[in-house]
C-alpha cells in the first residue's frame, strides 16, 4: 500500500543519501528491490543524522531503533560523535547501547532530553501514531515526553489509512496496582463504544 506523504523522502533516495546504495553513473536511474530491514535500516541512518555531539539521546525500543542506536555506536567508536548520553527505553536497548560503548543516564539525572529516536507500529497520514506494541510503551512516552524533538523512524509497511488499519492489537500499558480494575474499566469502555474487542493480559498474574 502507498500513501502519498510530504513527510516522507524515497526509499531510493534516501538509500543514496545513508551511503547503503550507489547508482552506476550519475546519469543512471536506480532500480533495485529493498528488503523491509533495508528500508528500516535506511530510515534510522536518516533519523541519526539530526544527532549531534554532546546531546542528550533518548534511545528507542523495537527493531527500527535498534539500527538506529548501532548507527550511534558506529559514529560514537569512529570519533565523528562525542559526549553523547543515553536514556534508553527498555532494558534489551539498555544492553544493546552497552555493548556499543554508548554511555547511559536516566531521567533522574537528566531530566531534559535534546532528541529521541525510536519507531512505531502504525502512522496514518496525519502522523498519529501507535506505539508500544514491542512491549515498553510506558518508559518510551516517559522518555519521549521529556525531549525537545522527536524523530519517529517508520519503513513504508507502517503506514496506514486510519490507525487500526493494520488489524493488529492496540497496545495499552499498566502497571500491576489494579491491573484487574484497570482491565474491566477498559473492556467497558470498548463494550459502550460498540468496538468487537478481546483483552489480554501479559505478565499480571
Amino acid at each position: 500500500m502507498a500513501i502519498p506523504f510530504p513527510h516522507f523522502i524515497s526509499s531510493e533516495k534516501a538509500a543514496m543519501e545513508a551511503g547503503l546504495l550507489v547508482p552506476s553513473s550519475p546519469s543512471s536511474s536506480v532500480s533495485v528491490i529493498l528488503t523491509q530491514d533495508d528500508l528500516k535500516k535506511i530510515a534510522a541512518y536518516k533519523a541519526v543524522e539530526y544527532v549531534e555531539s554532546g546531546m542528550v539521546l533518548g534511545l528507542g525500543t523495537g527493531s527500527t531503533a535498534k539500527h538506529a542506536v548501532n548507527r550511534i555506536g558506529e559514529l560514537l567508536q569512529q570519533g565523528k560523535l562525542t559526549n553523547i548520553i543515553g536514556i534508553p527505553t527498555s532494558t534489551i536497548t539498555h544492553e544493546q547501547a552497552l555493548s556499543l560503548g554508548i554511555p547511559l543516564s536516566d531521567l533522574d539525572t537528566h531530566p531534559v532530553v535534546d532528541l529521541a529516536i525510536d519507531g512505531a507500529d502504525e502512522v496514518d497520514p496525519y502522523l498519529n501514531l501507535v506505539k508500544g506494541r514491542g512491549g515498553s510503551l510506558l518508559r518510551e512516552k516517559m522518555v519521549e515526553g521529556a525531549c525537545k524533538k522527536f524523530v519517529c523512524i517508520v519503513d513504508e509497511s507502517k503506514l496506514v489509512n486510519y490507525l487500526g488499519g493494520s488489524g493488529l492489537a492496540m497496545p495499552v500499558e499498566v502497571t500491576r496496582f489494579c491491573w484487574k480494575y484497570t482491565a474491566r474499566t477498559l473492556q467497558s469502555l470498548f463494550d459502550e463504544s460498540g468496538c468487537v474487542a478481546k483483552l489480554r493480559t501479559f505478565g499480571c498474574e
